[in-house]
């Protein structure tokens, strides 16, 4: 299994296709404890660890996707396109960077967001605190 700098730069097609084989694996793997044939107890615990970390990375995508599309510039960019968004990992910011492009592959727009900026936890500082602004820059192409 890759380690999670690899994940982040595989596409979501080819992590699907892991995330499959994954939780195969983990049903034969079931399988075999129930009718006592299985030999290895730890790859019980390796796959699922698998499994969380493809996980991880596609629920991070979908995170990035939805916040950067919830930015009113740039849903206002994307409001009468037919439009697809490519996701990736920027180590040196730290944040996902999300590029929207139409069908006919031309960019609409391209925005940072960082998903690790500290959540307000208990009503009275959600109240008190507005929401941290997660989309750090964007750009709208025309």
């Amino acid at each position: 299994m890759a380690n999670i700098v690899e994940l982040r730069e595989m596409s979501d097609d080819k992590l699907d296709e892991l995330l499959e084989n994954a939780r195969e694996e983990m049903f034969n793997l079931r399988f075999q404890k129930a009718t006592a044939q299985l030999d290895n107890y730890a790859r019980l615990r390796i796959v699922r660890r698998e499994i969380a970390q493809l996980e991880t990375v596609l629920k991070m995508r979908q995170l990035a996707t939805e916040t950067a599309v919830a930015q009113p510039e740039i849903a206002s960019a994307l409001a009468n396109n037919e439009w697809k968004a490519n996701t990736h990992f920027i180590y040196e910011e730290g944040a996902w960077q999300v590029r929207f492009s139409d069908d006919s592959g031309s960019a609409l727009a391209t925005a940072l967001v960082d998903l690790n900026k500290k959540q307000p936890r208990s009503r009275k500082s959600r109240v008190a605190k507005a929401k941290p602004q997660m989309v750090t820059s964007y750009e709208i192409a025309g």
